[in-house]
């Protein structure tokens, strides 16, 4: 597997793990849970919201240009093995 391969997969994987985290994070009640604090579970929800962004960041900013080079440089490729 190619390095812009695995790149794209791994944003692919950022993506599922980015809507697995908002599923969570909707499950546990953030909004409920800052507004009521309770000890650990502020940490929890905390941490969990800091990665969540922190993915949502990565996918809008780093994550386009990612599969873009990768399609350029697969475009790039397979015009250089066509015979001329």
């Amino acid at each position: 597997m190619t390095r812009w391969k695995k790149r794209v997969a791994a944003s692919a994987l950022a993506l599922l793990v980015y809507e697995a985290l908002v599923l969570a994070l909707d499950r546990m009640g953030l909004i409920e849970r800052l507004l009521s604090p309770s000890g650990a579970g502020v940490a929890v929800a905390l941490v969990a919201a800091l990665s969540m962004y922190t993915l949502r960041l990565a996918l809008i900013f780093v994550a386009p240009g990612v599969v873009v080079g990768w399609v350029l440089i697969a475009a790039v490729e397979a015009r250089r093995a066509r015979p001329r």
